[in-house]
């Protein structure tokens, strides 16, 4: 090898040593100020490697964001250099409303439940660009007049209550002591048809109202007594309970035995 052809040889490893190592002092550190605003495509990890950090700690001095970002969002860059100006402020309309977007929103669907039109929307939100790229958890601003309705509380419906027992002397009151509740039945035994409605529903410390002289005694040896509706069901106005079985187990109170 000539003389020439080695300093030739020499030069081109020279260059290419000092382009290596300028590329590893951009990245050791940073090529990004300390506030950058994310561009369409970018990507945590992507703006990560060109500013010289890693994404655990663009994490960390960003707190709230995710792995998804969004056009026009700005960033802080823990390794940014100083000098980058501070970010622009979030334009804030005076006297709107705001909104936060919850999953299967979109910017239509928002503007039509809030009154408005999906133009009124984005003028007061010129940091959407596209009306289709919003995210849950995306805070926007809504016209001057928009008024955010709670979420409606749920009210349960009263629970049924028989009537209050009349002074006929004929009748008398009782109240369910079985843990269970009691069936009630078209007629004194097991093999009469249940009546299935809530309005005759014979539940634990429910009262009602019974014929005194109505005691029965099934062929098995089950006592009932016939029972009153406070309003008809299915045509019916009374029903059957079973008080007391062949153990001498009372499900009722008072204890209401054969006479």
């Amino acid at each position: 090898m000539t003389a020439k052809r080695a300093f030739q040889l020499f030069v081109a490893v020279a260059i290419l040593a000092a382009s290596f190592g300028s590329a590893g002092s951009a990245l050791a550190g940073g090529n990004c100020a300390s506030y950058i605003t994310v561009q369409w495509g970018d990507t945590l990890s992507g703006i990560a490697a060109y500013c010289g950090t890693s994404v655990e700690a663009i994490q960390a001095a960003n707190p709230g964001i995710g792995w998804w970002l969004f056009a026009g969002q700005v960033l802080y860059i823990p390794t940014g250099y100083a000098s980058a100006p501070a970010p622009a402020p979030v334009y804030q309309p005076q006297n709107c409303a705001t909104y936060t977007i919850q999953w299967g929103d979109t910017l239509g669907s928002v503007a039509a439940r809030m009154g408005f039109s999906l133009s009124d929307v984005l003028a007061v939100n010129p940091q959407i660009w596209n009306a289709s790229l919003i995210y849950p958890g995306q805070v926007i601003n809504l016209p001057a007049s928009a008024s955010v309705p709670p979420p409606a509380a749920y009210v349960p419906p009263p629970a049924y209550s028989p009537a209050p027992v009349d002074s006929s002397p004929q009748y008398s009151v009782l109240r369910v002591t079985y843990g269970s509740g009691l069936l009630v039945r078209t007629g004194p035994g097991k093999e009469y048809p249940i009546i299935d409605s809530a309005l005759v529903s014979a539940v634990y410390g429910s009262n009602w109202r019974y014929r005194k002289n109505s005691t029965t005694v099934d062929s098995k040896g089950f006592t009932w007594v016939e029972i009153t509706f406070a309003k008809p069901v299915n045509g019916a106005t009374t029903g059957w309970i079973i008080v007391k079985d062949t153990l001498d187990s009372y499900f009722t109170k008072p204890q209401i035995n054969f006479r």
